[in-house]
């Protein structure tokens, strides 16, 4: 946690500018992103284009933002533009991304069918096995992402993943990771949620609560990217 104060400290400058104008692309798409993520596959074609624009600019920032941290050089950002480390940086980021808005919107189920497998128990059974759910579900896809993540860095930096040797050259503790990583998947999952209501007109959610919690994703996004960045900065691989 101290070593991702340092860097945003230091660094945190650099990295919003290093890419200005995706970042406010990608804040101003996230919204539908996250609505269209939970409506799928009932999204029409607009909410769809408008999550490939957000995916697109969260590459392009995550991607400058890596490469100031890793290289610890903002001029150097520029230069590696459309090369094959933001290809393939690019290419896990989606793969990531899709894969966690599908466990997501699975793990919304899970209420529905704990209340099944229970027999409509009294709520500290269901709730006590919902929760041993959550964390089954949960835990290793959180540690995986907090470990193997580093990868992302990697890619911008080196164009390559790496994934050998990643869990064994992580520097610091996985859990304030997997902590934020939750925080942010919680997040997000209300925003998309929050946001879904509004299509099917329920007025006890409101659209302000939704937009909120979609545009509080991005600070955490922050943090998270500035945490993976600095763990790989400092693991073996990072410094070689």
């Amino acid at each position: 946690m101290a070593a991702t104060a340092g860097a945003i400290r230091r660094q945190g400058r650099a990295m919003l500018a290093a890419a200005p104008w995706s970042l406010a692309a990608f804040t101003l798409t996230l919204p539908f992103a996250l609505m269209s993520a939970n409506l799928y596959p009932y999204a029409g074609w607009p909410l769809l284009a408008l999550s490939l624009i957000s995916l697109i600019a969260l590459a392009r920032v995550t991607f400058a933002w890596h490469r100031v941290i890793g290289l610890q050089d903002p001029a150097d950002v520029a230069a590696a533009r459309g090369g094959p480390a933001e290809a393939r940086h690019l290419a896990l980021l989606g793969a990531l991304v899709i894969a966690l808005a599908a466990l997501v919107r699975g793990t919304g189920n899970l209420p529905f069918m704990v209340y099944m497998v229970t027999g409509g128990a009294d709520d500290y059974l269901f709730w006590s096995a919902l929760a041993a759910a959550l964390l089954l579900v949960w835990l290793p896809v959180l540690y995986a992402l907090a470990v193997y993540g580093l990868a992302l860095p990697r890619a911008a930096v080196t164009g390559e993943y790496g994934f050998r040797g990643l869990r064994a050259a992580m520097p610091y503790p996985s859990w304030p990771l997997m902590l934020a990583l939750f925080l942010l998947a919680a997040l997000a999952g209300y925003a998309g949620y929050a946001l879904r209501t509004q299509i099917y007109e329920y007025p006890e959610v409101g659209m302000a609560q939704g937009v909120l919690a979609a545009l509080l994703c991005v600070p955490l996004m922050f943090v998270v990217n500035t945490m993976h960045a600095v763990a790989y900065r400092d693991s073996a691989p990072g410094r070689a």
